[in-house]
């Protein structure tokens, strides 16, 4: 938002995606979520996806573990898939299905 010399006022501030989900649906704002997390909220009609263009979003995320940890297979498996480059599906809203 920075780049494009966008301010943001802040009112409210949660740590929790579903208490987000929440608060946008009461009509208390708007926010910014990952889209497979709001699938069932569009589904039901209670929040409306909008795209944004042309705008590409990251979060970063870590991998935390025990040092020089061997991990069974399906651990491993897990690292591994989280190691994966992400793929980005678009999500459908009802009028789209």
């Amino acid at each position: 938002m920075r780049e494009h010399h966008v301010h943001v006022n802040i009112t409210l501030h949660f740590d929790n995606l579903q208490m987000i989900k929440q608060a946008v649906a009461h009509g208390s704002g708007v926010s910014i979520m990952p889209a497979r997390i709001m699938e069932d909220e569009i589904t039901q009609g209670r929040l409306v996806p909008i795209p944004i263009a042309n705008l590409e979003l990251f979060r970063p995320v870590g991998i935390v573990h025990r040092r020089k940890k061997r991990f069974h297979r399906a651990g491993q498996a897990f690292l591994d898939l989280l190691r994966e480059p992400p793929t980005a599906q678009p999500i459908r809203t009802p009028s789209q299905v």
